[in-house]
């Protein structure tokens, strides 16, 4: 049951995120000299790194973050879920009796928050998405 709330609250993020970008979005489409994206462009995709600040980050957005890893299967998937059951439990990540945290929420959306800055994973080139991912594992490997 919890697994349930925890995922329908990073959807909850992920909505809020996209819905937030959709005002920006009408806004462009109003501009007839706004950029067309085709299916299959990745032109639009960042090649900025955010994986060497997943160590300062708030432990139950990295505990989010390996969430969003493992769904999306950029680490093992049995040896990011069993230890992101582990770091869960042990950061109180999703606290008992409740359906989740925000930090959860946006790293299991993708997001990263680091020096003033949000980083969208997802909209990253698929080598940063693996090193980020690859640095979140690592951290709560090494916290357990």
């Amino acid at each position: 049951m919890k697994l349930i709330a925890v995922r329908a609250l990073s959807a909850l993020a992920l909505t809020t995120s996209l819905l937030a970008g959709a005002a920006v979005s009408a806004h462009a489409q109003e501009n007839t000299d706004a950029p067309v994206t085709r299916a299959g462009d990745t032109s639009r995709l960042t090649d900025v790194d955010p994986s060497g600040f997943v160590g300062s980050i708030d432990p139950a957005e990295n505990a989010g973050l390996l969430n969003y890893c493992v769904q999306n299967e950029y680490v093992d998937y049995d040896d990011g879920w069993r230890t992101l059951q582990e770091y869960n439990k042990k950061t109180n990540a999703v606290p008992e009796g409740q359906e989740g945290s925000m930090p959860y929420a946006n790293g299991s959306a993708g997001l990263l928050h680091a020096n003033n800055h949000t980083y969208t994973i997802a909209m990253a080139v698929l080598p940063v998405r693996q090193k980020t991912c690859k640095a979140v594992l690592e951290r709560a490997k090494a916290s357990l």
